[in-house]
């Protein structure tokens, strides 16, 4: 069953929630403070309640509001491969440390001791792992992509023993001329645009 504070993530296509945590996100901030001899900023630390929620793209906290009607509200967002230090600290109060290039965030889980830090680490490790494989070969796919032209394409269905002069629209059907160059065409019927690489991977499937 979807908990609550779900409704306050904004997913991508693809993103999944992997796991989550309770707790607060302990922020600085400044204040005014008098200190006999007249008014004096200083910083003091504030708690944010709420739940630490880890997708497959993304570290989120999300603040828990009010007291009679709870809402549930964004606050940051760490994408899960910028991810650079893990660790423990305090003397009493355990608190879990997560950096990025950017800066330190400190948090207090909820089942997230001394014990409990290994596990922690490997789940959120694993997925930085994992984000960063998927980019890659994202990065692979659009140079792939760049690369890629009907010129190619003709080239690939040669060696493969598949003639094909003429392709049907995807959308509507209608016959195309296969082009001799470019890694885009349109459609002269219904004007949609048909890129090389959708068919290559059509043809792909037939020829291997």
């Amino acid at each position: 069953m979807k908990s609550a504070w779900e409704d306050a993530l904004i997913l991508e296509k693809g993103e999944k929630v992997i796991q989550s945590w309770e707790g607060n996100y302990e922020i600085q901030e400044k204040a005014m403070v008098n200190a006999g001899y007249g008014p004096r900023s200083t910083t003091v630390k504030k708690k944010k309640n709420g739940i630490l929620a880890l997708t497959n793209r993304k570290l989120v906290f999300i603040e828990e509001r009010g007291i009679f009607s709870i809402s549930y509200h964004h606050l940051i967002s760490i994408p899960i491969e910028s991810l650079g230090g893990i660790s423990m600290g305090g003397f009493v109060s355990k608190y879990v440390s997560i950096s990025d290039s950017q800066k330190e965030y400190i948090f207090h889980l909820g089942g997230v001791d001394e014990e409990g830090l290994g596990s922690f680490k490997k789940i959120l490790n694993d997925q930085a792992i994992t984000r960063k494989k998927e980019l890659e070969a994202e990065k692979k796919k659009e140079r792939f992509h760049v690369m890629l032209d009907f010129s190619f394409l003709k080239n690939y269905m040669d060696k493969g023993g598949l003639n094909l002069q003429i392709l049907k629209c995807p959308e509507c059907g209608a016959k195309i001329k296969l082009p001799e160059s470019g890694d885009q065409t349109t459609c002269q019927h219904c004007r949609s645009t048909i890129y090389a690489q959708d068919i290559f991977e059509k043809v792909k499937a037939l020829i291997g």
